[in-house]
């Protein structure tokens, strides 16, 4: 823990006052992260989840250092709608007789070469995204691991002496502020 003034101590959270429900960022999103892959499959996509069934942190994506990874399901996902852009003309010229009704083949097709060429848009901005996000992570990171977040209150705040310039030493920001801070020093450009 971080000392608070003269006496060793972690300050307690700037907004309740209290000292027992206070975790690193890093701990807080490690313990989010993790109730979430194990909510995901029960309760569906949440904004709160327990940690060890005492601690309500926030929702992971809200105290990320940098901004997420390219998913691999998204490549997939590209790949199918190649697919089915491709596949369902074919199926139209060599599967039908041309009548009415057949053509939804060809609407299907249309569709799925649009969302085609919007997913490898995407896909390819995220992955040009890639060095950017990598040249800021030490920066970010150095910020990101000075945080402290108070389950009770849903605030993070940083010690005194550990404050980025512009923030005032016990300031209470909400996850959302902190992720800009966070963003900004690691020069990701703003939050989604």
């Amino acid at each position: 823990m971080i000392p608070d003034g003269d006496d060793d101590r972690l300050a307690p959270c700037p907004r309740c006052g209290y000292g027992d429900s206070i975790l690193s960022v890093p701990a807080a999103y490690s313990s989010a992260r993790h109730g979430e892959a194990a909510a995901r499959v029960s309760r569906g996509n949440e904004v709160k989840v327990t940690v060890n069934a005492a601690l309500p942190v926030v929702a992971a994506r809200e105290l990320a250092m940098a901004p997420a990874n390219v998913v691999p399901e998204f490549g997939c996902l590209s790949a199918f709608l190649g697919i089915a852009a491709i596949g369902a003309p074919i199926v139209y010229e060599i599967g039908t007789d041309h009548q009415n009704g057949d053509s939804v083949l060809l609407v299907a097709g249309a569709i799925a070469g649009l969302l085609l060429v919007l997913s490898v848009l995407r896909l390819s901005l995220a992955l040009a995204r890639q060095p950017k996000i990598k040249a800021g992570k030490p920066a970010a990171e150095a910020v990101w691991r000075l945080g402290w977040y108070c389950c009770r209150c849903a605030v993070v705040y940083f010690q005194a002496r550990d404050e980025p310039a512009g923030v005032t030493p016990g300031q209470p920001l909400t996850p959302a502020q902190f992720k800009h801070i966070v963003w900004t020093a690691g020069r990701y450009g703003e939050p989604a």
